[in-house]
């Protein structure tokens, strides 16, 4: 495949990222691959996946033969016509609300949270926001992996974290020390898990 142009934002999918995951993701070598398959026309199809955003009906038609989900792809394509000083607003909680289970999930937690903890979830945000993606999802993974782990075994793991952090000079665990700060596990937290 090409080189295709950069996502509107960092983070952001954009319409022709989005297809171009789907035909990774469907096994095809390329785009003229995956445009027979699909039987749709080439030229057309291979505009989309440079950057061009056809039609609602056209990319309807595109999510369903790719299994992509039609309101992500519809909504990628507003966001990249909007005008900049609009684009913040597809990220509305509204907006997504009815569009995503999840999201009334995060907004009954965040209901619950107190002022301190908000204070704490804005930072990660801030931290996820900023961080690239394949970091983010390796954290995610250490964090579930660190929730399966035996009191005892947390407690050491969290020795070695704050050992590694006041006693090794690397550049990443001084920006972690600035982001963080040093902060001690708190031990409540994994008492109420247990």
């Amino acid at each position: 495949m090409r080189s295709m142009p950069s996502e509107v934002n960092e983070g952001q999918k954009t319409v022709a990222s989005m297809i171009r995951e789907a035909i990774e993701r469907n096994g095809f070598k390329d785009v003229k691959e995956c445009a027979r398959a699909i039987k749709v026309p080439y030229d057309l199809f291979n505009k989309v996946v440079g950057g061009h955003i056809p039609k609602d009906s056209q990319l309807i038609e595109y999510a369903k033969k790719l299994n992509i989900d039609h309101r992500e792809l519809i909504l990628a394509a507003y966001k990249e016509k909007s005008p900049d000083d609009m684009k913040r607003y597809f990220n509305s909680v509204l907006l997504l609300e009815d569009h995503n289970d999840g999201v009334g999930e995060i907004l009954d937690i965040v209901d619950g949270l107190t002022s301190d903890q908000l204070t704490e979830l804005l930072h990660m945000a801030r931290l996820i926001r900023t961080s690239p993606r394949d970091y983010c999802r390796k954290g995610i993974a250490l964090l579930s992996l660190y929730q399966q782990m035996s009191r005892e075994l947390m407690a050491h793991f969290d020795s070695l974290i704050i050992m590694a952090l006041r006693n090794e000079d690397l550049a990443g665990l001084k920006a972690f020390r600035r982001e963080v700060g040093d902060r001690r596990p708190v031990h409540q937290g994994r008492q109420a898990r247990a």
